[in-house]
């Protein structure tokens, strides 16, 4: 991971179409990850989740729930834990801990960066078997 650098460092659109293709590739997304600043990292986990979002809602015919994909994370409680951290849960779950201890912080919201990615691998896959069937059934 690159250095705290700039809050407002931006997340590029380069960044962001980088991060799609190795979706629609299925390709890790780890290597990428490693290579943003932490300002680019947190707009990234944001632009992930919000791709997930619209990716759930053009593929799925059920309502988007939260915990279909918060469930297969780590919690927060369970990671600070393993990392021997004492600090208050309300760190780790909010965004000052990615400041302070940007490697912890940074990890963490990679593995979790790595869950929406499977999670949307997942809608791909769906959307690829329904577009089949339609086929098959013609």
């Amino acid at each position: 991971m690159q250095p705290v650098g700039n809050h407002h460092e931006k997340l590029t659109f380069g960044q962001k179409l980088e991060l799609i293709v190795r979706l629609v590739n299925r390709q890790a997304i780890r290597p990428f990850l490693d290579s943003l600043t932490i300002p680019q990292l947190v707009q990234a986990h944001h632009f992930l989740w919000d791709a997930m979002v619209e990716f759930h809602v053009r593929t799925q015919d059920y309502e988007f729930r939260r915990e279909d994909v918060t469930r297969h994370m780590i919690p927060s409680a369970k990671y600070q834990k393993m990392q021997g951290c004492d600090l208050r849960i309300d760190y780790c779950k909010g965004v000052e801990c990615i400041w302070s201890n940007p490697i912890c912080a940074g990890n963490k919201v990679k593995n979790n960066m790595e869950v929406m990615a499977r999670q949307i691998m997942k809608y791909f896959d769906g959307a690829k078997a329904k577009k089949t069937a339609k086929v098959l059934a013609k």
